[in-house]
């Protein structure tokens, strides 16, 4: 249960980081006000922000007659921790998958999650020859 809240909260701070505000885990976690665990955080949030212009272009790539600029940004954030989930955790996809449906479903729009699902699920067939092109950190 600790992991879905702090993908919650990441989902939040990538969110958030979108329109230029700072990443202070201290104070996310502080006003959150559920257990988190906060090395799971700063490997999503981190990893999703630090290889976000490399996510944007693979997204684009399945997100078919989308960029990454007209997509709502809600969807763009479970977009981004999805597939830095997919791509540079080990993270059972299915499980990176579903948690991002859900997160889709609670705070999308009424086609967030099957778009979402369809998106990652077309990441997750290539992330082997995808995964590469994440920057070494």
């Amino acid at each position: 249960m600790a992991r879905t809240a702090t993908r919650l909260l990441a989902f939040y701070m990538i969110f958030q980081a979108g329109f230029g505000q700072d990443t202070d885990y201290s104070q996310a976690m502080q006003e959150f006000k559920r257990p988190v665990d906060p090395d799971f955080l700063r490997q999503l949030v981190d990893g999703a922000l630090s290889q976000g212009r490399y996510l944007d272009e693979v997204i684009e790539m399945y997100a078919r007659g989308w960029s990454v600029d007209r997509l709502p940004r809600v969807d763009l954030a479970i977009l981004r921790l999805g597939a830095w989930e997919l791509l540079g955790t080990d993270i059972p996809p299915a499980v990176a998958i579903n948690e991002a449906v859900k997160l889709a479903k609670d705070y999308g729009g009424d086609e967030s999650s099957a778009f979402i699902n369809g998106v990652l699920d077309s990441i997750k067939e290539r992330r082997q020859e995808l995964a590469p092109g994440l920057e070494k950190t």
